[in-house]
Order: C-alpha cells, then sequence, then structure tokens
C-alpha cells in the first residue's frame, strides 16, 4: 500500500510556510484561524482538480503585500500492512509510477510531486511538477496529468449532493460519469443487486438518521439504480424528494455521505475486479457538524476502513478518540508562523493504551483546551474549579482552561499529551508522604524523553504544604473554616431537620479541633468538595483571595495568568 507520509505547503492563506508529517490516519487538532482547513485544501489542490485557486488563496505577508506564487509538496512512500515503510514501491505500484520513482539517501524509493500556482496580471496559471529530490526541493519534469489510480475524497459538512454533482471536477461527478460509462460498454451489468452495499449503506443510515433508519426495502440498490438516483439528484427532479429530506441540514449530510460511500464502494470494487492500484485519500472538515456523537464514532469508523488514508479536523473529543494518539497533528499560530507538534511516534504500546484509557475515553477536552491544569482527583477538581472563579471571576472552561483529575498520581500519559502537543500546563499536587518525589520524577522522565521542558511550556509543578493532603491544607492553611463548616452541614442533612438539630449539629462542627475537622473532610472526601467549591465561588464571607485557597494554588493561578 502507499501513504502521503510528508506535506509542505507554501504561501496557501494563512500558511506562509510548512510542513508536516503524515501517517495512515491523521487528526488536525487547534484553535480556529491556525490552518486546518488550509491544510485540508492544500491536499485537495495537489490530489484534484475540483476546486479553483483565487487571489484571495495567495498568502498576504506581513507588511500586506500577497504572494505571486504558492505550492503544495506531496511525497508518496510504500508501506506494509504494519504501517513500516517498505524500501520500495510494490507491484502495480512500481508500473504506476514508472519513470517518477526517486530514492532518498537510504535508497528507499519515493513518488513526489509539486502543485504550483502563479499569478501573472490578475491570471492564475497551474502545473505539476515532479521532485526529483525531496529534502532539497530540486524540481524535474513537469507532469502532465495525475495517475488515475489517485483519489481525493472530501466530506464536507457544509456542501450538499447536489453542489457536488453540479461540479465537473468533483469526485462525485468523476465517478458517476466513470459508471455510466462502464455501464455502456457492460449493460449487463446494470440489474444485478450489489447486496454487500445495502448492508454497509443500511448500518451507516441507521447511525445516521436514527433508530429504524434504512435504505427502503424496495429499493434495489443495483448500478443502474445507483445511476439513475445521481441523475436525478442533479437535475433536481420531484421524483427524488420522497426518497430523502432534503430540507434539514443533517439529512442533507446524511444523504451525501451515505451517496459518497456508495460511489467509494463501487470504485474500491472496480479496481479489485481489475486487479488494477487504487489510493483513496479522504478528507473531512468538522464532520462532527450536524451529528449526534454516536453517529459521530460510526462515520469516523467507516471512513477510515473505506480510505488508504485519512485526514480529518475536528473539535469534536468523540472524533478524536476515534483515532491512535500518534496520529494526533496540533497545529498553533504564532504571529506568521504555524508551529505542527505530535507525540513521540516510539510511544509504546502501554503509553498508547494508557493515554486512550486515561485521557481520550473519559477526557478528551484535554487536546482542545487552551491550558490544563492537572490535579489528583474529582475532590481537587472541584475545589480548584471554585478557587478559579473566585480569582480569575470565571468559569475555568470560558478561559479556554481544562481542569483534569488524573485519578491518583498517574500525570505521566497526561504530561506526554500536554508536553508534546505544547499545551501549557499546572499541576497542583498533595505533599505528603512521597507524593513531590513522584510526580517531579514523572515529569522529569517526560521532559528528557521529548527533549523538552516544561518551564520553556510555561508549564509548573505546585505542591501543597509540605506533610499535607488537600484536607489537611483546607484546614491549618486557609481561612476556610466558616466555609468548611457550611459545606459540611450541606452533606447528607435530611430536609425535615428542625432549626434547633441544624444549630447542634453546627455548634458541634465549630467545637471540633482541627485534626478531628481534618479527618471529617477525609471521610467526606466525596460529598463535602462540591459544596466547598461553589461556597469558595460565591464567596459568601466576602474574604480576601489569600484567605480563600492554598498558596500553591494561588501561585499557579499566577502562572495562568501569563497564558497568551
Amino acid at each position: 500500500m502507499i501513504v502521503i507520509d510528508r506535506i509542505r505547503i507554501n504561501g496557501f492563506r494563512s500558511i506562509r510556510s510548512l510542513q508536516m508529517p503524515l501517517g495512515r490516519s491523521a487528526v488536525l487538532l487547534g484553535a480556529n484561524n491556525c490552518g486546518k482547513t488550509a491544510v485540508l485544501k492544500a491536499l485537495e489542490l495537489a490530489l484534484s482538480d475540483e476546486t479553483a485557486v483565487n487571489l484571495e488563496d495567495f498568502h498576504v505577508n506581513r507588511a500586506g503585500e500577497a504572494e505571486k506564487v504558492l505550492w503544495v509538496d506531496v511525497r508518496f512512500i510504500s508501506q506494509n500492512q504494519n504501517g513500516n515503510r517498505q524500501t520500495e514501491f510494490q507491484g502495480a505500484w512500481q508500473k504506476e509510477f514508472s519513470g517518477m520513482i526517486r530514492r532518498d539517501h537510504y535508497r528507499r524509493e519515493y513518488f513526489a510531486f509539486r502543485t504550483i500556482f502563479t499569478c501573472t496580471d490578475g491570471r492564475i496559471d497551474k502545473k505539476r511538477i515532479v521532485i526529483n529530490h525531496w529534502d532539497r526541493a530540486k524540481l524535474g519534469e513537469e507532469l502532465t496529468a495525475l495517475p488515475q489510480s489517485l483519489q481525493f475524497v472530501s466530506v464536507d459538512a457544509e456542501e450538499s449532493l447536489r453542489e457536488n454533482l453540479q461540479n465537473p471536477n468533483s469526485f462525485v461527478t468523476r465517478i458517476v460519469e466513470m459508471l455510466g460509462s462502464a455501464l455502456a460498454k457492460h449493460p449487463d451489468y446494470g440489474d444485478r443487486p450489489i447486496d454487500d452495499l445495502k448492508v454497509l449503506l443500511d448500518s451507516l443510515c441507521h447511525s445516521l438518521e436514527g433508530q429504524g433508519a434504512q435504505i427502503p426495502e424496495d429499493v434495489n440498490l443495483t448500478a443502474d439504480n445507483i445511476l439513475e438516483f445521481f441523475s436525478l439528484v442533479k437535475s433536481d427532479s420531484e421524483k427524488i424528494r420522497p426518497l430523502s429530506a432534503l430540507q434539514g441540514k443533517g439529512s442533507q449530510k446524511s444523504v451525501a455521505v451515505l451517496s459518497m460511500v456508495a460511489l467509494v464502494d463501487l470504485l474500491s470494487k472496480k479496481a479489485e475486479l481489475e486487479n488494477s492500484p487504487l489510493f483513496m485519500l479522504i478528507t473531512a472538515e468538522e464532520p462532527e457538524t450536524h451529528l449526534h456523537p454516536n453517529a459521530q464514532r460510526t462515520l469516523i469508523r467507516r471512513l477510515q476502513s473505506l480510505s488508504h488514508q485519512f485526514i480529518v479536523s475536528t473539535h469534536s473529543p468523540y472524533v478524536a478518540a476515534a483515532f491512535e494518539p500518534n496520529a494526533f497533528r496540533s497545529m498553533q499560530k504564532n504571529d506568521e508562523e504555524i508551529e505542527v507538534r505530535w507525540l513521540p511516534q516510539n510511544i509504546d504500546p502501554l503509553e498508547t493504551r494508557a493515554i486512550k484509557r486515561l485521557i481520550l475515553r473519559f477526557r478528551g477536552e484535554t487536546l482542545f483546551a487552551r491550558g490544563l491544569i492537572f490535579v489528583e482527583g474529582v475532590t481537587e477538581e472541584q475545589l480548584i474549579r471554585g478557587m478559579f472563579q473566585t480569582y480569575f471571576g470565571e468559569d475555568p472552561s470560558s478561559l479556554g482552561i481544562s481542569i483534569i483529575g488524573v485519578d491518583g498520581k498517574s500525570y505521566a500519559p497526561f504530561l506526554m499529551m500536554a508536553l508534546s502537543l505544547r499545551k501549557p500546563f499546572c499541576v497542583i499536587s498533595d505533599n505528603d508522604g512521597d507524593a513531590r518525589h513522584v510526580v517531579m520524577k514523572q515529569l522529569s522522565d517526560v521532559e528528557r524523553r521529548l527533549h523538552s521542558s516544561a518551564r520553556d511550556n510555561q508549564s509548573g509543578l505546585f505542591f501543597l504544604s509540605p506533610g499535607l493532603a488537600m484536607e489537611g491544607e483546607l484546614v491549618y492553611k486557609t481561612g476556610l473554616k466558616r466555609e468548611i463548616y457550611d459545606a459540611l452541614m450541606a452533606c447528607n442533612i435530611p430536609e425535615n431537620v428542625s432549626a434547633k438539630s441544624k444549630r447542634q449539629r453546627y455548634e458541634r462542627l465549630v467545637a471540633m479541633s482541627p485534626r478531628d475537622l481534618k479527618r471529617r473532610l477525609e471521610k467526606k472526601k466525596a460529598e463535602y468538595s462540591g459544596f466547598l467549591g461553589e461556597i469558595i465561588a460565591q464567596n459568601t464571607y466576602e474574604q480576601p483571595i489569600e484567605l480563600l485557597m492554598p498558596v500553591a494554588v494561588r501561585k499557579a493561578f499566577e502562572l495562568i495568568e501569563t497564558w497568551s
């Protein structure tokens, strides 16, 4: 099999210059306007003629001047089923790329070309050129036409099937025309049912449209019927309206996706029957749009199974969780430069499982946060959230900050993710027992592996007072006595308790020694923190900030104030 393992973009939209490694799958993460869409469109420019370049697509530099040239380089390599690079292209790909295959300094074969657009007096010219030397970007002869075996498919949430059919260069139009030509040559194949395609579409339809949704029973999925369906959609015939609810955005997307899947499946069958090479790159821009979480997961898995390479941009943790961690590409824009970060490619299986189990399954928002606060568990999450609201006057989420409980002292996977993707973080940790040593060693190990430091990432570790966990810190080192009493009073008090009984309970709390009060908090760990977090956020007794939170928490917040 083949994949695109490298892409270079120059002078396109927000991208002045960008290089990015790709794998069988890639997930583009990052804030709006960081270049995710530009990367997907650049791949489309390189591998299809569906989209035209306009004057607005040329990058505008810092001086306000538009570039006159933009180009996109892609490099194809051969891989085995395990994703390991092979020295030579296999079988039919040798013939397909004949005369255009080059070797790197390790004697490994690749095929690369540049798609270049030049603006002269308002006219835009396009051509493709074979790259003779990838590292030096040394160009060779002109590539007059792309091999037909290279297919690009774009799944766009905002495009309808009819719009795709009205574009003569779109994938849908090209494959429908190919289907029509094939049926003209082999009419006897036109009325044969394609049973496995119906099973595939029924399953996907069920996920996209809900319980019980499927292709109507009286619709025979034959090549003739599929061709007629696309002809009706393109002509906007009244006959098509009863077959699909084309008015709603969600239904429009479902019809477009199902149609795309049908055509991809037919193209794959054709290549298999003819024993011809086929490479299918599918890209999807925010495929979560108009889809509920279960449909998001199903759609992603289906597109992955249909494609030879799959690249998606997303803001959805449900979509991101469908991929392996080494597929993530975090994009950040700093002035004119766009930086791309990813996890180490040599990460071992145990670490991969830990990231998937601890982060992607339950804390996927980690991937999309502007900054992160890591704490030991749910108790600390609730308390720190209340303290954050008091300090900043806003909820953490409104500032793009996620507070993540790591469920113990297993900080390493979270630190690996944050440092790799260059997300600033604070660890607010207990300081009893060996907690300080354990956390600092985890960070040191991660920094050494990544050749990166928390300090350079605007990140740091913050520990409570020596010998204390959170409950001891609250009792001995803050001015939260009244708030603690109120939080404990709110725990498990029946509604019909008399005012006298409540007063007596409160008096017993006030009479407790600090040691006994700490023990009571530790026993009520799962209950008191939610109430106390809310009380701190409201600052009922109008206390100064320094009395409402530990010193370590305040210092962490001071660092967060420096995050841009």
